[in-house]
């Protein structure tokens, strides 16, 4: 009995896996607006009630593919952070991680997907952002906190994710990508400007 509940398990997780996958297919290649159910079902070329049986929406479905690409992508990047106290050196393998993930062409897909279609379908955004960035500001504040006050970590926070996602946008829309040794260079930068001395910002004029 239990081993055919497990057998049941393992086929409903390879099932889920396979419409995940066609799912993503569906949505990178035609975008958010043009995937329906309807046209998933028929890709996997099963009954309709397989797919339905496994997710009750497209937005639920949607959900299951960030899920899929935030968790591979959080497992690098984690593995440089969790666990670790605060350090330069260690900060910049995470920079340097992040910014990897950042560019591989899944993330640019899905980045791409959620900037095209955010504004017809704020709800993907909101989705994106709670699974995705959210998730991984939290792991970057934690890290700094090791080190500086919770008020202060949520501002590096704040300064090193904005950096990284910013200078992602601009590789993109170059039309040759930096070497590693100028993402490394740039990544150094950044950590030079946080490694500025503390304390107060001087008063303008």
């Amino acid at each position: 009995m239990t081993e055919n509940l497990g057998k049941r398990e393992l086929n409903k997780a390879k099932k889920r896996a396979a419409i995940v996958e066609v799912a993503t297919k569906s949505f990178f290649e035609g975008g958010y607006a043009a995937t329906t159910m309807s046209s998933i079902a028929d890709e996997l070329g099963g009954s309709k009630a397989t797919l339905w049986a496994h997710f009750s929406s497209k937005e639920e479905l949607f959900a299951a593919v960030v899920d899929n690409k935030v968790d591979a992508f959080a497992q690098e990047v984690n593995e440089v952070l969790t666990g670790q106290a605060f350090s330069f050196p260690a900060l910049r393998r995470a920079c340097l991680r992040f910014l990897d993930c950042l560019l591989r062409e899944n993330s640019v897909q899905l980045f791409r997907l959620v900037m095209s279609e955010g504004e017809r379908f704020p709800e993907i955004n909101e989705m994106f952002y709670e699974r995705g960035p959210w998730r991984f500001r939290s792991c970057i504040t934690e890290f700094y906190a090791t080190q500086f006050t919770r008020e202060e970590a949520e501002r590096l926070t704040l300064v090193t994710v904005a950096a990284i996602v910013g200078y992602r946008s601009d590789i993109l829309m170059r039309p040759k990508r930096p070497t590693i040794k100028e993402r490394e260079a740039f990544v150094d930068n950044l950590i030079g400007v946080i490694d500025w001395p503390r304390g107060p910002c001087p008063q303008a004029g």
